[in-house]
């Protein structure tokens, strides 16, 4: 058994939409990464991300995706752990990935030619992130103008771009001629793209860097996800179903990197080299398991949230990552100091996966402003529930406004949302003179 399946067989009664058939595809989708994983060009060599790609290409060969019908965000869930817990690398070797934005929101013919494409193993990037930073989508500059041919021709700059290099195609926002934020697929094999590689601290299995826009055209009538002016809409959408799997993966890396100490102490123990594994380890060992199986239940169910369109599930998907992806790296930090000088050296694994971890700690959302975006909609939530005691009105609860097609309007990480008129002195009477059963109590 891999130690994937390790930890997920005692996880099974969670995940009851899963039928046995679909487990047993996790169980050999598991046993073939660990297979492959083992020949992989190490770390650094030019010739892994090329290898990344022909695994993708491998494993759509023999059929390894997720199963179709409503279940399949559950079982990709928990095959971007199984990834996880041999590289981070792994993370796109199986799945859609940005590709379902081009599934779920592009026209039919659009979505039907990817659709092929993805199920062959190509590779969608996406290009949002600006010189100004990722969370502020609104402040986007790349700009498309009008042709006489009745095309859009798109320039400007994308930073942090992820598979910059192994990309088929890339879904790119931008503003449209009217000024409105819009996404649209562009074929990497288009004129006018520029690719300028850098190399990374950490998230290396992929090429990743800048990707510039010059005179690029986009066809409105077959490009666009969404219509014209969707495109926070389609961000906003994508990510609460994408930032579970970014988690899961992480979490499998942690899980990975547990499992190794774990075996390395043990062995260490067996053949005499540790006298007594001591409590601090063991205590170590316990609360990390606890930890990363506790966060893997939590993410588990952001997906089913996020598969059934649950209004709470953008939320559960922001503070999930930033904690599930915590969680991960606060584990791996933990867990190295118990191998000695090992887990430190520029060859171990347990070395990659906390670079790697400390990359993603910022890659599809930083921590801390997904955090202070949880906490925002928190207190708005809890402030309208909040009924103003002096007028008497009923309780209405907040509402996001639904994006119009002129005007979208997707509240990002660093907004702080509506502003709100609250009787202030109101509420902290209350808190000062309790309510309920508890402080009629005192």
């Amino acid at each position: 058994m891999t130690p994937a399946l390790a930890w997920l067989e005692p996880l099974r009664s969670s995940v009851p939409e899963l039928n046995a058939g679909a487990w047993d595809h996790l169980g050999r989708l598991s046993c073939e990464l660990a297979r492959r994983a083992a020949a992989a060009p190490p770390t650094g060599d030019p010739s892994r991300s090329r290898w990344l790609l022909d695994l993708r290409r491998h494993l759509a060969e023999r059929g390894h995706r997720a199963p179709a019908g409503p279940h399949r965000l559950m079982w990709q869930t928990l095959a971007q752990f199984c990834a996880g817990t041999h590289d981070l690398d792994l993370r796109d070797v199986t799945g859609p990935g940005h590709g379902a934005m081009i599934l779920n929101h592009a026209a039919e013919v659009t979505a039907e030619t990817w659709r092929a494409r993805l199920e062959r193993g190509d590779l969608v990037g996406i290009a949002a992130t600006e010189r100004h930073g990722g969370s502020r989508v609104r402040e986007i500059t790349t700009c498309a103008r009008s042709h006489r041919d009745g095309r859009w021709r798109v320039n400007g700059e994308k930073c942090w771009v992820s598979r910059l290099v192994e990309s088929a195609g890339f879904v790119v926002f931008f503003r449209d001629p009217d000024s409105r934020i819009t996404a649209a697929v562009i074929d990497a094999a288009e004129h006018g793209l520029e690719r300028e590689p850098v190399t990374p601290l950490g998230l290396g299995g992929w090429s990743w860097g800048i990707l510039r826009l010059h005179d690029v055209p986009v066809n409105p009538a077959m490009d666009l996800l969404g219509w014209a002016g969707d495109g926070l809409t389609v961000f906003r959408r994508h990510f609460t179903r994408f930032r579970p799997l970014v988690t899961a993966t992480a979490l499998g890396t942690a899980a990975g990197v547990h499992t190794l100490v774990a075996d390395a102490l043990a062995a260490r123990r067996q053949v005499g080299v540790l006298p007594r594994v001591r409590d601090n380890a063991l205590i170590t060992l316990g609360r990390t398991q606890a930890e990363i199986t506790a966060a893997l239940l939590a993410t588990i169910t952001t997906s089913r949230l996020a598969a059934a369109g649950h209004p709470h599930a953008d939320l559960a998907a922001r503070v999930g990552k930033a904690a599930g992806v915590d969680t991960a790296h606060r584990a791996i930090t933990d867990l190295a100091p118990l191998l000695g000088a090992c887990g430190f050296q520029q060859a171990s694994p347990i070395a990659k996966a906390r670079a790697d971890l400390t990359g993603l700690l910022y890659a599809d959302g930083v921590h801390d402003s997904l955090y202070r975006s949880g906490g925002i909609s928190l207190l708005h939530a809890s402030i309208a529930a909040s009924t103003p005691p002096a007028t008497g009105l009923p309780r209405r609860p907040l509402q996001r406004p639904e994006p119009s097609r002129q005007a979208p309007v997707v509240p990002r990480s660093g907004d702080a949302g509506p502003v709100l008129q609250v009787d202030g002195n109101a509420i902290c009477h209350r808190l000062h003179r309790g309510s309920g059963p508890a402080s009629q109590q005192r």
